[in-house]
């Protein structure tokens, strides 16, 4: 399919309707994305005339999912305010929960994108790295998280911080569908961008990996869309 240089309200807004099962109304998608309705309109608009999205009685919903899944997956991620990692002798799923414990402490919102994302609605390839993604600064040093202020492929955990919508997170059905009650003990990053994560490194496997996370998607959402 023709390339598409995509704004990011246009890759907020298209992520979060191809991440919701059910039809979603113009207010609902600007509420959820922090996109205005104005903007929305326009975006529904452009996603309308390339036939990657259809108005219904209830609202918008994503006509062609794969090709929006493939277009998205390649577009510009999010806005990152920074990036810092971490090392630990903890294995990869304590120190998530670390992660998390101390998030709710400091009131931060954050979610686990990557190999250990994936891990629980698709699983593929062993997850080494941890993935996290903050909307504000998290401190981990009480946790036993030592900051790596090198090479950051010498780091057990990274965590990118920048501000996320609240719509910005996996569809709790989805994630049920795809991977059952395991996929609903972390809050799991959009599917997008847990595909993005995997690509980063260029691991010769990554595209595997997402090819079997995207099936595993579009499949949990059709079952859901028949099922509504």
């Amino acid at each position: 399919m023709a390339q598409f240089r995509l704004s990011h309200a246009e890759v907020a807004v298209l992520s979060y309707l191809l991440g919701s099962p059910a039809p979603q109304r113009q207010v609902h998608i600007a509420a959820a994305t922090g996109v205005t309705q104005a903007r929305v309109s326009q975006i529904m608009a452009i996603a309308d005339t390339r036939g990657w999205t259809e108005r219904c009685a209830e609202g918008w919903r994503v006509l062609r999912p794969r090709a929006v899944f493939d277009h998205l997956v390649t577009a510009r991620p999010p806005r990152v305010t920074t990036v810092e990692a971490w090392y630990s002798l903890d294995n990869g799923p304590r120190q998530i929960e670390l992660a998390l414990e101390r998030a709710a402490a400091q009131r931060v919102s954050l979610h686990v994108c990557g190999d250990w994302a994936a891990d629980r609605i698709a699983p593929w390839r062993i997850p080494e790295i941890v993935v996290l993604h903050a909307d504000a600064r998290l401190e981990l040093d009480e946790a036993g998280f030592v900051p790596v202020d090198t090479d950051p492929s010498d780091a057990s955990l990274v965590v990118t911080i920048g501000k996320s919508p609240p719509g910005w997170r996996l569809d709790a059905a989805l994630a049920a569908a795809m991977g059952g009650l395991q996929a609903q003990v972390w809050p799991l990053a959009p599917v997008i961008e847990v595909a993005r994560h995997m690509l980063i490194g260029n691991k010769p496997d990554a595209a595997e990996a997402v090819a079997e996370l995207e099936e595993r998607f579009l499949s949990a959402r059709a079952e859901l869309e028949r099922a509504a």
